[in-house]
């Protein structure tokens, strides 16, 4: 097995944490006028499409964005806990893209 999928593998554990707390998140915040419920059946949407990228190896750029944007309609303590999740996801891609990188240049 190469390093970057070792990487990927490794890391799994870490992101599915991640991706639980995201959902929880998104999944029991209250509904307000800036968090309804398409917002949030689509930031769940998202947080399940990140989680088939990561066990098909595949770094999903457009859903971690558009889960970003959907961080805003949420309250302040939300938001804080959403982006930092989404932040330690998007690391961890970055460590798996670094090791692909490694790999492919030797």
């Amino acid at each position: 097995m190469n390093r970057a999928r070792a990487q990927w593998q490794a890391l799994a554990p870490s992101v599915g944490s991640l991706l639980d707390e995201l959902h929880g998140t998104f999944a029991t915040h209250d509904l307000t006028s800036t968090w309804n419920a398409g917002q949030r059946a689509q930031a769940l949407q998202l947080v399940d499409r990140l989680r088939r990228a990561w066990a098909r190896e595949h770094v999903a750029l457009d859903d971690l964005a558009a889960l970003e944007a959907l961080t805003a309609g949420l309250n302040l303590p939300a938001t804080v806990t959403c982006r930092a999740g989404l932040e330690g996801v998007q690391g961890h891609f970055r460590r798996v893209v670094e090791a692909t990188y490694e790999a492919l240049a030797e």
